[in-house]
């Protein structure tokens, strides 16, 4: 099948009724020439028409293209001239760091137009059963939903199928892995001989802050004291 393109940028004459006409060429999926025509009272209103119609007549185009990509293609595309710009360097790492090793071997040479909600579930189920962490499958999550979100705002596809896609309630996901969802309070976060070091650092700092604090104000005190005895004897 071929794709659509234009074959001119839109002709205007002037017909034998006095009135004005256009016509743009175009090639349509069948590789067969069509044309498309116009009319109006004068040649500005026949030219702003076609100029009109070959705008649309690219975008659609456009849009045909993107939903035709695979979908780690249309993906980098988007992080690096969308997401790039926008977030911190490290945060971009990330997101690209996902990407290319948590859904490009999965369904990134799947045509973007043929991605279906359940190849996401399937997707982030696959993941879930492969052990992953749930932050890390929370993150697949994430990415997929606001590039599918670009897509429907751009009107590259007409339904976003994120929305037949949530994410993995907590409980239900740390169940099927046998894991136990405990509540913040009774989880135990271990920390590096580095972290604790640090850690001892700024107690030890914020200490002597406050000693010197407090010598400060004894010393401001002891001389307000000096100053009001002085006074009186003098």
């Amino acid at each position: 099948m071929s794709t659509r393109k234009l074959l001119t940028n839109g002709n205007a004459f002037k017909r034998t009724d006095n009135r004005w006409g256009g016509v743009v060429w175009y090639m349509d999926e069948s590789g067969e020439r069509k044309r498309k025509s116009f009319s109006g009272t004068t040649k500005a209103e026949v030219n702003k028409k076609m100029t009109e119609y070959i705008a649309a007549f690219n975008e659609s185009i456009i849009e045909s293209q993107e939903t035709k990509k695979r979908l780690k293609d249309s993906m980098q595309n988007w992080l690096e001239v969308f997401k790039f710009p926008s977030v911190e360097r490290t945060t971009y790492d990330r997101y690209e760091c996902t990407a290319k090793n948590q859904i490009y071997p999965y369904i990134g040479d799947k045509v973007v137009g043929d991605v279906k909600s359940a190849d996401i579930k399937k997707l982030l189920n696959d993941k879930m059963n492969e052990g992953y962490a749930y932050t890390t499958v929370k993150k697949v999550h994430n990415i997929l939903n606001e590039y599918f979100r670009y897509l429907t705002q751009q009107e590259y596809i007409d339904r976003n199928s994120m929305i037949s896609a949530p994410m993995i309630k907590k409980s239900n996901f740390l169940a099927a892995q046998d894991k136990e969802n405990l509540p913040t309070s009774e989880t135990i976060t271990i920390f590096t001989s580095e972290e604790i070091k640090i850690f001892k650092d700024q107690h030890i700092f914020k200490r002597q802050e406050k000693i010197s604090a407090s010598r400060r104000i004894y010393s401001y005190a002891e001389y307000r004291f000096e100053n009001r005895r002085s006074a009186r004897t003098s």
